[in-house]
């Protein structure tokens, strides 16, 4: 246990604490009805990533039922020691910051809606499970979750949820009402950022009157959803500092500790998937892992619905507002599952990652000013724009020229094939995926939709590959508006590869190495050797079953004795069979 767990525990063993001396309060809520997990924080336990979670938006570094959890797990082992967000705007003309994140003791909400007492028994999580049967005690629990403002559907339309089994068949029916849930287990709470000024670590930072109402939800299947926990933020501004708040920035931020407690890791980006990584080097052997480490990716599904002028809409009477008479063109979309369905708000789209950023540990945000820093990908240090050609931590690789890189999106190269921006120092790092600017409106909901994925691959490089296929899929599983979801179930949402595909190895000529990739449709048996010009076998590089996806293969010719020539690699899965050449030059 590190000492940032042990600190931890002394927090939270205060705040038990105090119940004892406040026992009214603690009475009242040792009386609500007890759900999975203690009443302030559950484990997201469906899949193969296991995350512990609590009621004011803290994930991973939390205790559940009276034990530390470290962090999240991964086929056992931790792969996520703390996360959390950071946010910021200005109200008034005042610019502020506040977040909720362990790993940097900063904890600006509580329990609760604005203006309603942290030790309500009701501040609690509301988990539901697919295993519960219909209109259980956990359906009932919800009943107080939907006073606090969780969604529900409405299956008899009017306007009230009453889980009732209206025909007694013992059955949930389309005309009944329900939670809204989506996964195997879903978890709802609603925490604001109650805490006082000079509480804070932005001291001169006053509350500004914020919900988030955070719902976290997973699946159990046994392919691509196996591996992903979703959260859903979603911001209310109530108005009672500033009706409109404007250039709002959330960012969600991660201490990722794969292994080493961290000190082994690099970071990446990819912009296509709107995502931020954190993997190992390909010659790291960690451990907890092997050869064979995972990769994390924070991908945002779902940013902030933003009305923007000459962008999404063609403002005809030139206000600055989509109000009647103005052209769309372009329209966001919210994904809320197949029972509560989407909605489509024209003229407006939906904010992209505005950047990927990370810091260290050592160097955190120490003010307002710095959080917004980092929340706008920039240096949390001085607020500079990082300069990929001449940043240390980093190196442009490739043939790439360093001053057509974007600043904004930390490492966006690809450590595959060592071209673009690299991160070439691992540390323990902490990383953002950024979205913004967008407003808070007084009682506007903004959802943000988050999927936290980790993949394990051959290797530490081909676990970013195995991430990335997981996060592509998942993408597509978001924009179906997550597809039966719950009410028929996703059983084996596999990865999409659509054939057998062998590529040419690079680089090609090669001395005295080469990458080899290849994909697979089906759980399979794949073999691959390589013959030198004559047909004779001369090396076996794989032969072993393999899950759908894309897989990358070193080979090494020196490790068989290989001489200067022409030689030919074969793969074999079944009846599909593909054969390329190369050429080994010394």
């Amino acid at each position: 246990m590190n000492n940032k767990s042990v600190l931890w525990i002394i927090l939270k063993f205060l705040s038990v604490l105090l119940l004892f001396i406040y026992p009214v309060t603690y009475g009242q809520m040792s009386k609500f009805p007890q759900v999975y997990g203690s009443t302030d924080s559950v484990l997201i336990d469906v899949n193969r990533f296991k995350l512990p979670i609590n009621n004011i938006g803290g994930l991973a570094d939390q205790l559940i039922s009276g034990q530390t959890i470290e962090g999240g797990k991964y086929d056992g082992n931790i792969v996520m020691f703390s996360g959390g967000f950071y946010l910021s705007g200005i109200s008034n003309g005042f610019l502020w910051a506040n977040g909720n994140f362990s790993s940097e003791r900063i904890s600006d909400y509580v329990p609760g809606t604005v203006g309603t007492i942290p030790q309500d028994p009701k501040n609690i999580l509301y988990v539901v499970r697919a295993s519960d049967s219909p209109f259980s005690q956990s359906w009932q629990n919800w009943k107080d979750a939907v006073s606090q403002g969780a969604s529900f559907y409405d299956g008899d339309k009017d306007g009230i949820y009453n889980p009732v089994d209206l025909n007694g068949n013992g059955q949930w029916d389309p005309n009944e009402d329900r939670p809204d849930f989506l996964g195997d287990i879903t978890a709802w709470c609603v925490f604001n950022d109650g805490v006082p000024a000079a509480q804070r670590v932005y001291p001169d930072v006053n509350p500004q009157g914020i919900d988030i109402q955070q719902t976290v939800f997973a699946q159990k299947d046994s392919a691509d959803l196996n591996n992903v926990i979703f959260v859903r933020y979603r911001l209310i501004n109530r108005g009672t500092v500033a009706d409109v708040m404007d250039s709002v920035y959330f960012g969600t931020v991660y201490d990722v500790d794969i292994g080493d407690n961290g000190m082994s890791d690099l970071d990446g980006c990819d912009t296509l998937l709107n995502s931020a990584y954190t993997y190992h080097d390909k010659n790291n052997i960690s451990a907890k892992w092997g050869p064979n480490p995972p990769a994390e990716f924070t991908t945002l599904l779902q940013g902030p619905v933003s009305y923007i002028p000459g962008i999404s809409f063609t403002d005809v009477n030139g206000n600055g507002i989509y109000d009647p008479g103005d052209i769309p063109l372009d329209s966001a979309l919210s994904f809320n599952g197949p029972l509560i369905g989407k909605t489509i708000y024209p003229g407006a789209k939906n904010l992209s990652m505005s950047s990927a950023n990370s810091y260290f540990k050592t160097i955190s945000p120490q003010n307002r000013f710095q959080a917004r820093y980092c929340l706008t990908g920039r240096d949390v240090s001085d607020g500079s724009l990082f300069d990929p050609c001449t940043w240390i931590r980093g190196q442009v690789l490739g043939g790439v020229n360093c001053t057509n890189v974007n600043p904004l999106f930390l490492y966006s190269g690809d450590p595959l094939t060592q071209t673009g921006w690299i991160n070439i120092d691992p540390l323990d790092q902490r990383d953002l995926v950024n979205v913004g600017p967008f407003k808070l409106e007084k009682n506007k909901p903004v959802d943000i939709i988050i999927a936290d994925i980790v993949g394990r691959g051959a290797d530490a490089l081909n676990s970013i590959t195995v991430a990335k296929g997981y996060a592509s899929n998942i993408i597509k599983y978001y924009q179906s508006n997550f597809p039966n979801s719950i009410v028929t179930g996703i059983k084996d949402f596999p990865y999409i590869v659509n054939n057998f595909r062998l590529d040419q190895n690079y680089p090609n000529p090669f001395n005295p190495s080469t990458k080899i990739r290849y994909s697979v449709n089906t759980n399979t048996l794949v073999t691959i050797k390589v013959y030198n010009i004559l047909g004779k076998e001369v090396a076996v590089l794989l032969n072993e079953e393999k899950h759908p996806g894309e897989y990358t293969l070193d080979f090494n010719a020196a490790k068989f004795n290989l001489v200067s020539g022409v030689y030919f690699y074969r793969l074999i899965s079944g009846s599909f069979t593909s054969v390329k050449k190369m050429v080994l030059l010394k």
